[in-house]
């Protein structure tokens, strides 16, 4: 199976389960490079950032969707035109 033939199947996975993806990913390229991230004889900071990276989920934040980021930006627009036109 090809890369092309693949990633229209993994657009449509659900944020969680690409998430989980990545992980595989990390975990088989890591196996493959001779390295095994899976729970052995590991550091507490290798555990640790393991069970972390485990349990996040990723979260995207822009200022499109949050109503007082847009207005701060419309405000340094205005103030920014408004210097330029002095």
């Amino acid at each position: 199976m090809t890369l092309g033939e693949i990633l229209p199947t993994v657009g449509q996975l659900s944020h969680e389960d690409k998430l989980r993806l990545i992980h595989f990913l990390l975990l088989a390229v890591a196996k493959e490079e001779g390295y095994s991230l899976e729970e052995t004889e590991e550091s507490d900071a290798t555990k640790a950032l393991l069970n972390q990276l485990a349990s996040t989920q990723g979260v995207v934040w822009s200022p499109q969707a949050d109503p007082e980021a847009i207005q701060a930006l419309s405000d340094l627009l205005v103030a920014a035109q408004g210097a330029t036109n002095a």
